[in-house]
């Protein structure tokens, strides 16, 4: 395959742990995770729709959950830390109608310690979003943050993969390998983009981290660029992310294993809490 010089960019890490400013996922991220709103978006709509009051959802990066929950006529509140998404989410906005862009609000912060003056009927953190947080005092102290932004019988959603040792043994063993994990035609049918990645566990810190490099051809299969973001997640296992939300003054109401609600067990891949602020 013929291809042309590279040109290479790389994402810029930010103050708070353990996030990068994905300067460059952002330019891909709605075409690379247009699947995952199959799986989540119902379960979301599904819970904003028996919540009155605000929405705020944390990590909302370019506003995947937060348009589609305004969509439906609810007001939403969308926090982020990392810039080049909210340009995004900014520029993914103006193309809705007005009455779905004056349903959201959007702001950058840090999900550890922002203060909004204001209470919420449904706090989300969907997609991974709380794993960049990797210090369990940086956990608690965003979970407490949450449990204080609350309305009475509001509710917070708390939403982490559920660890698989095999898989990470398995990647261990892999790294520091590239795997391709997908392929995505451009818009307009510009190219393809090839995403691939570079798993490296860090089982004693219970953290991954993780490098996606993407490759852009154009229609031709000429290599446009090559650009990386690298970017590392903690996980948590079920008992420590239940002791951790207790801690934090929030009390489980609902669990569950997946999107669709199956139960929690040991073939969960996720851990999906549904949580109430404690009396």
């Amino acid at each position: 395959m013929v291809k042309k010089e590279e040109s290479r960019q790389h994402s810029r890490p930010t103050a708070q742990t353990g996030q990068v400013d994905y300067s460059v996922t952002a330019k891909y991220y709605d075409l690379l995770y247009a699947e995952q709103s199959v799986l989540d978006l119902p379960f979301y709509r599904e819970l904003a729709a028996s919540t009155h009051g605000l929405v705020l959802e944390l990590g909302c990066g370019t506003g995947r959950v937060a348009l589609a929950l305004a969509r439906e006529g609810h007001d939403v509140v969308a926090l982020d830390n990392s810039q080049p998404m909210l340009k995004q989410l900014q520029a993914n906005l103006a193309l809705e109608s007005e009455g779905v862009r004056n349903r959201v609000r959007f702001t950058e912060g840090s999900m550890v310690d922002f203060d909004l003056s204001e209470c919420f009927g449904l706090i989300l953190a969907p997609f991974r979003a709380f794993q960049h947080l990797l210090t369990p005092n940086e956990q608690r102290q965003c979970l407490m943050t949450v449990a204080n932004h609350l309305e009475p019988g509001g509710t917070y959603v708390h939403n982490v993969f559920n660890p698989n040792l095999e898989y990470i043994v398995k990647a261990m063993q892999l790294a520091p390998a590239w795997q391709q994990v997908s392929e995505h035609t451009l818009p307009e049918g510009n190219g393809v983009v090839r995403r691939y990645v570079q798993l490296s566990p860090r089982p004693d810190q219970q953290q991954h981290e993780i490098s996606w490099r993407y490759e852009e051809y154009d229609h031709q299969g000429v290599l446009q660029q090559t650009s990386v973001d690298s970017m590392t997640l903690r996980w948590q296992y079920r008992w420590e992310a239940e002791y951790l939300l207790e801690l934090s003054g929030l009390e489980i109401n609902e669990a569950y294993g997946g999107y669709d609600k199956k139960p929690l067990d040991e073939n969960a891949s996720e851990l999906i809490y549904l949580c109430h602020r404690r009396v």
